[in-house]
């Protein structure tokens, strides 16, 4: 054979070898695509390695970047997944490029991997490659969405460092979280650089920065700031200014706020609504300047602003707290005549007048409300309850109804607030029966009845509500012991006292000063005085210490029996602990 043949046949060789080699490649690089998206990271990897064999120079940084590319495509994929990857193109001696961090950082910013994210990115830069517009906005919306707030403050010197400026969007999102979450100055920082870079930014960047130091009660920063950027040419618009005048009325500053208030109604631009006179009405109320608050009401009214019943609610609050009845009901008619729909905050607004015993008008008013179709809510249906206890079983029976039927579920708040009305009534087998109608009765329950038939002396209902508590599989706690303990007392069963009283020191609960001083009563009430005076000193013993009422009980007693000694005693240890008894 000529020397030209053989060598013809060493290229023909050589090229079916290279053929060979290419299609195990291309049939591994496809393989290793397919295990990425379903088997999991590890089989990946071993098909990747795979490829090192198949022909010379390979994998390159492109197949890995396919790999990391699939990866991310799998359900499977975690954290661990990802540091594997990266361990594995450093083990490989590949050098990243620019689609090998903008493939990691697509996939992380997919999964909400924000942190890792960041990571990846702070290693691009350090590799000098530049993170896009793109990227860093899309992790930066994505650091402030999962609160990573730091890490969103970082993001964004990334970005100013490369001349990126954040969207309006975006900045409003980020200094919103800043302020809302302690981290005013560290927004404020942001908005100042911000300002370095020649950004112009809006009022609804930088409103909630100057809400956040009115809030704090840091309206000096406030206002430095305010003006700060009215003397750069920022305009402010009225958020901005009910801001600042918010902060006057929180620190009580009320001139200041009233000629905050006389600027603003002097252009259309940032003009007062209904937002910045409730503001300040609601600052008059909470300080007890109610004839104030009621002009300024009539003011608003007159310049064309129309309260909501946002602005009523807090007026009505100072007026019931007050106990303006007169008032209160007027009020109650305008609002009716505006044709405003009374809500639960309204309902409410009316508990100042029920703590001052006027029920007639609140339970009128009320009644309104309720049966007016108003939304309400479990809770205020719990006050009505507790406030009128005394209700009929029908009228119960139909607001219980009512709350059903507006898709509000009774809890067991409601049934212990019905029943400890009941309980407050004539009979106690009413009491009972209502108490066995509620489906799953809590310790509260049990408690609720136990101590209004210990307080009436019903030997008989104790002894039922006992027997159920077993039944039902509860135990006593602190509160039911003392009631028990109250009850023996009352009827002059001392010994049965004594013998619940070693059972919670013996066995528990531990029993409380309540428990101790409601003992200590019992037993000065039956001129036990001795016994009373030694559960005084072993009380370190239990773990308590004595209070005021523990003196106040026992020198009470002592002065009854005319044990001039041990009141010298009691008087004596009350001045080494520092403790006043009560008169």
């Amino acid at each position: 054979m000529s020397r030209s043949s053989s060598s013809s046949v060493q290229s023909l060789d050589m090229s079916e070898e290279n053929d060979h080699h290419c299609a195990d490649y291309a049939e591994l690089r496809s393989n290793m695509q397919n295990l990425a998206k379903s088997s999991g990271i590890t089989k990946a990897l071993q098909a990747f390695r795979l490829m090192r064999t198949a022909a010379p120079g390979k994998p390159t940084i492109y197949d890995y970047n396919s790999l990391i590319n699939c990866c991310f495509k799998s359900e499977n994929l975690c954290l661990h997944d990802l540091s594997t990857l990266y361990s594995e193109m450093k083990t490989l001696g590949l050098s990243p490029n620019a689609s090998t961090f903008n493939t990691f950082l697509k996939g992380l910013n997919l999964i909400g991997e924000s942190k890792v994210a960041l990571w990846v990115t702070i290693e691009m830069c350090n590799h000098a490659f530049t993170p896009s517009f793109t990227s860093l906005s899309t992790l930066l919306k994505k650091c402030s969405d999962s609160m990573e707030l730091e890490d969103a403050i970082t993001v964004l010197e990334l970005m100013m460092g490369l001349n990126y400026i954040p969207t309006e969007p975006q900045m409003i999102l980020l200094i919103n979280r800043l302020s809302k979450h302690g981290m005013t100055e560290k927004a404020t920082l942001v908005l100042y650089k911000l300002l370095d870079k020649g950004y112009f930014p809006s009022p609804y960047i930088y409103n909630p920065i100057i809400w956040s130091l009115c809030k704090s009660d840091q309206i000096s920063i406030a206002l430095a700031i305010f003006c700060s950027l009215e003397k750069k040419g920022f305009v402010h618009n009225v958020c901005s200014y009910t801001a600042l005048f918010y902060g006057f009325c929180k620190k009580k500053l009320f001139k200041e706020a009233s000629n905050c208030l006389n600027k603003m109604t002097t252009n259309s631009r940032f003009y007062p609504n209904v937002r910045t006179y409730t503001t300040f009405i609601k600052c008059l109320c909470d300080n007890g300047r109610i004839q104030e608050a009621l002009s300024l009401l009539g003011r608003m009214e007159k310049r064309g602003l129309d309260p909501d019943i946002v602005t009523y609610n807090i007026i009505l609050r100072a007026l019931s707290n007050q106990n303006m009845v007169h008032e209160v009901f007027d009020l109650f008619q305008t609002i009716y005549q505006k044709e405003l729909s009374p809500d639960r905050y309204t309902a409410t607004a009316l508990s100042g007048l029920l703590k001052k015993g006027n029920l007639g008008i609140a339970r009128t008013l009320l009644h309104d409300i309720f049966y007016g179709g108003s939304d309400m809510d479990v809770a205020v249906y719990n006050v009505y309850y507790c406030l009128f206890s005394g209700f009929k079983s029908k009228e119960l029976s139909y607001v219980i109804e009512c709350m059903i039927k507006n898709d509000i579920e009774p809890n067991n708040i409601t049934f212990n607030t019905i029943l400890k009305g009941f309980c407050k009534g004539k009979s106690m087998d009413e009491a009972l029966e209502y108490f066995q109608s509620i489906k799953k009765p809590d310790l509260v329950s049990f408690n609720t009845i136990l101590s209004a038939s210990c307080k009436k002396g019903d030997s008989k209902m104790v002894e039922k509500v006992i027997d159920l508590m077993k039944d039902e599989g509860f135990k006593l706690n602190v509160v039911g012991f003392t009631c028990l303990m109250q009850y023996y007392c009352n009827v002059g069963k001392l010994n049965d006292c004594l013998d619940v009283f070693e059972c919670m020191i013996s066995q528990g609960p531990r029993p409380s000063m309540v428990t101790i001083n409601s003992l200590m009563i019992g037993l000065c009430k039956n001129w036990e005085l001795e016994a009373a005076y030694r559960v005084f000193c072993n009380l370190e013993s239990y773990g308590l210490s004595s209070d005021s009422n523990t003196y106040k009980i026992l020198m009470r007693a002592a002065k009854i029996e005319g044990n001039d000694l041990l009141v010298e005693e009691l008087q004596r240890k009350c001045r080494e602990e520092g403790v006043k008894p009560n008169n």
